[in-house]
């Protein structure tokens, strides 16, 4: 029930969408579907639609079942009932896969296709935050390292098509069931998805994986989020993470403080960056590039601009730092020449 009460705001700014804003939860669809193969094309046969909303504080389940090829039409009527009476759906990696073959097939059985009012896809969101963590961000790895949930004996996704046929050919219905649990555990995983990461957006707690933090902030900068950037930047970076994610933490923090023209914490943050990326030649590269850049232009500390200014090449190049050291030994012999006159 704790989904029904998600801030549509947070959400917006999760999945970059401003039209999410006004949408109720309490009218959320969650969709997930069972195919007979992973091409979404038009052979490819959604026989299992799973259907989740919100129903006197709890969350109901209906699973819509094709018997055999050819009957789709109720199951597809069924659907258009559900979308209808939702302010969006809510799925995982549907807006690739499930909506445009399930549209696929409205068209295909000449049934009105269902608009949905929006729809909010949490693949995109999770992979924005937790894909520096996790890597692969499937639904599966999301339920055991995010949630802390293991499935007893589910099913493998490349077994469930063969499953179907055995079905359709007279076998007991008993031998879909696997697939049914698996597709209702995946709908109940979308809520608890849901929550986690709204809770995780709006609450900064110090538990949280410095990683995590750091795909946050990433998020909210392009939400334009910038003071929430900022602090789950600052934790990231305080948070005792590997040295790639403090070093890109306190970069985002340094370039959070670039633009609120605070360039003395930017200093202090650059340089701490630059500690911390150490061998790392890439990152050290850009911190070394961004304070040379600071000591010339801002600070006028010629000297010191030019000690960073040798470090540059991974990120700009041997002939831009080649340049830029050039013209910083220029003004130096400049400001040199001007002060003996």
């Amino acid at each position: 029930s704790q989904a029904m009460n998600v801030c549509p705001r947070t959400i917006a700014k999760l999945a970059l969408d401003e039209g999410l804003e006004e949408v109720d939860p309490r009218r959320f669809l969650f969709v997930d579907t069972e195919t007979t193969g992973l091409s979404g094309g038009a052979g490819t046969i959604p026989f299992l639609i799973g259907l989740a909303w919100f129903e006197d504080e709890s969350l109901r389940i209906e699973q819509l079942l094709l018997r055999a090829p050819g009957e789709e039409v109720p199951m597809l009527k069924r659907l258009a009932e559900r979308i209808e009476g939702s302010t969006a759906l809510v799925s995982y990696n549907g807006k690739a896969f499930d909506w445009p073959l399930l549209r696929n097939r409205f068209v295909l059985n000449r049934v009105a296709v269902a608009t949905p009012a929006a729809h909010l896809d949490l693949l995109h969101c999770a992979r924005r935050v937790y894909k520096r963590r996790l890597g692969a961000v499937r639904l599966v790895n999301l339920e055991e390292q995010v949630l802390g949930m293991s499935r007893d004996r589910d099913i493998d996704g490349a077994e469930i098509p063969a499953l179907f046929w055995e079905l359709v050919r007279g076998g007991d219905g008993s031998v879909i069931a696997p697939v049914i649990e698996h597709n209702a555990n995946d709908l109940i995983a979308l809520a608890a998805i849901l929550v986690t990461l709204v809770d995780l957006y709006e609450e900064l707690r110090p538990e949280n994986e410095p990683a995590d933090q750091l795909g946050v902030a990433e998020v909210a900068v392009r939400a334009d989020d910038l003071e929430r950037a900022g602090r789950y930047a600052a934790a990231a970076a305080e948070g005792g993470g590997t040295d790639d994610v403090t070093a890109d933490a306190l970069w985002l923090a340094s370039e959070l403080a670039r633009k609120r023209d605070d360039h003395e914490a930017r200093r202090a943050l650059l340089h701490r960056g630059l500690e911390v990326a150490g061998g790392d030649a890439m990152r050290a590269s850009r911190f070394h590039l961004a304070l040379a850049k600071l000591y010339e232009h801002r600070d006028k500390d010629f000297p010191r601009a030019l000690i960073h200014a040798r470090d540059t090449d991974v990120d700009e190049g041997a002939a831009d730092r080649d340049h830029r050291v050039a013209r910083i030994l220029r003004r130096i012999a400049k400001a040199r020449a001007q002060t003996v006159l």
